[in-house]
């Protein structure tokens, strides 16, 4: 197995251990163009269930403080945590996927 797949297949599993940073950093650092592409592919990837976690604490945290409404808050926050919930699931299946493909050699 070459190095630039062994960087390509960190970057994707870093989901599972050190999510955003780790493929910014193989992003900025490593010189391989096929590496560069696939760790972007994973920083934006990441930045989702990043931004929807960050999102929804805003949104919780103002509705909360503004309204005071407990029945309008649960039915927010257990809203966002579905949507939160099935693009995790999605982002997971497919960031298995791609490591299967990297691995075989079908990307």
């Amino acid at each position: 197995m070459n190095k630039d797949k062994i960087w390509v297949i960190l970057s994707y599993a870093s989901h599972f251990f050190l999510p955003v940073i780790f493929p910014a950093l193989v992003w900025i650092f490593v010189k391989s163009d096929y590496v560069k592409r696939h760790a972007k592919t994973v920083f934006l990837v990441d930045l989702v269930p990043t931004a929807l976690n960050i999102l929804f604490l805003i949104i919780i945290g103002l509705y909360g403080f503004s309204t005071g409404d407990e029945s309008g808050m649960t039915f927010i926050a257990l809203f966002m945590l579905g949507l939160i919930l099935v693009i995790n699931i999605v982002i997971f299946i497919w960031i298995i996927v791609r490591i299967v493909k990297v691995a075989v050699n079908k990307i």
